[in-house]
């Protein structure tokens, strides 16, 4: 007993210098699972992810260069919608916090400047109460002062990452680094119909597809995070000296003619290439128009024919389609109407110089009425989201198996 003792107070010992982790103690209080290590836990040691089952959702939280205090509670039991917390060391360098909750909800966490991780559970129904009391909803006769406790209250952004199903699991053999490039951004407003402008529904669909393959495990970079201009000839270099894996950009679609307004409509998705159709020649010259202001038409020519051919275009083409089809699968479950815009090639100045494979979104039509207002809808950008993350997944599956 002595000799295990001692071995493990070595292992701790040594663990600590390689500059790993240790989970010293965990704790519930005021609806917050409190953390705490001996140093704070870094992004890149962090994977949360989510399985959805018929009566039961799992929240895993990996940590990973870590190892769990003997002392620390392996397990604690919640009145609630959560069920219980369980802690382990799941490999001999990760220690994974499992919530078994009856039914799902955003998963949220945070950690400020102390060794403490912070995941939110849900509040009980006292608690809500409480908050309705806080906004003068309800009286505060219906919920006695014994009841009442002090409130997180943090000047700080709080991530979420919405549940995503078992059907969503990626169970990938290899970590991937995605880039998602928000189209536009700045004085570029894009697209523009009232006060629904373009560079504003991408950067916040952007941000959806982030939350969502986070979830999932992968690294995920975006070329802007706030409404800052990015020139296009330098959104693709992001993404090459990031060695992303692949590249989405993201737009959103319209058409100038009123007579077509109403009937212009669908999602469509881009891969390089030239082409004859005049559609997508149209849509590229849209998105081009910034690297193209000014040119003579010879220069523009020149432009054109440059760097549309190589091993990656294949890829970036079969990745397309599984995006596309993804899209298509979620909205369409949802909602009437969504069009189908189809696969394309087509000359975008933004996929121009990509060493991995990359396409382009185009969302949706702005200029039409109908699917402005979907497009603006938190579920519909959520629906969205979780397509581009399935047709990610489909990808990256798909190309594991050639490769085996």
């Amino acid at each position: 007993m002595v000799s295990r003792i001692l071995f493990l107070t070595l292992f701790i010992f040594t663990f600590t210098l390689n500059g790993s982790n240790i989970l010293k103690s965990i704790k519930v209080e005021n609806s917050i699972l409190k953390l705490t290590f001996n140093q704070p836990v870094k992004k890149s040691d962090f994977k949360a992810s989510a399985i959805k089952g018929k009566n039961l959702t799992r929240y895993f939280f990996d940590f990973k260069n870590c190892l769990l205090n003997r002392k620390a509670n392996r397990k604690i039991e919640l009145d609630g919608a959560v069920k219980s917390v369980r802690i382990a060391q799941n490999k001999s360098s990760v220690v994974r916090v499992v919530i078994d909750s009856l039914k799902p909800y955003p998963i949220r966490y945070y950690q400020k400047d102390k060794p403490v991780f912070n995941i939110v559970l849900p509040k009980s129904t006292v608690e809500k109460k409480i908050d309705k009391i806080k906004k003068g909803k309800v009286k505060k006769s219906i919920v006695s002062a014994k009841n009442l406790f002090n409130f997180v209250k943090d000047d700080i952004q709080i991530k979420k990452a919405k549940i995503i199903s078992s059907r969503y699991s990626a169970n990938l053999k290899n970590s991937y680094t995605i880039m998602i490039d928000p189209g536009h951004g700045g004085h570029d407003p894009g697209t523009t119909w009232g006060r629904y402008k373009e560079k504003v529904l991408v950067l916040q669909l952007a941000k959806r597809l982030r939350r969502h393959l986070k979830a999932l495990g992968f690294k995920v970079k975006m070329t802007r995070y706030s409404d800052k201009f990015i020139r296009l000839r330098n959104r693709i270099r992001i993404a090459n000296r990031a060695h992303a894996d692949l590249f989405i950009s993201i737009h959103a679609n319209s058409i100038s003619d009123k007579n077509r307004m109403n009937k212009a409509r669908g999602i469509e998705t881009y891969f390089l290439q030239t082409t004859r159709n005049a559609r997508a020649k149209r849509i590229a010259a849209i998105e081009n128009r910034e690297i193209l202001k000014g040119k003579d038409s010879a220069t523009k020519k020149v432009l054109l024919n440059a760097i549309f051919t190589g091993p990656k275009i294949a890829l970036s083409n079969r990745l397309a389609i599984d995006v596309q089809k993804g899209m298509l699968s979620n909205l369409k479950s949802h909602y009437r109407g969504v069009k189908d815009g189809g696969v394309r090639g087509a000359p975008f100045y933004v996929l121009v110089g990509a060493e991995m494979p990359a396409i382009l979104i185009e969302t949706g039509y702005l200029s039409n009425p109908i699917e402005r207002k979907r497009l603006f809808s938190a579920k519909y950008q959520e629906l969205q989201a979780k397509g581009i993350a399935w047709g990610v997944v489909n990808y990256l599956k798909n190309r594991e198996k050639e490769l085996e």
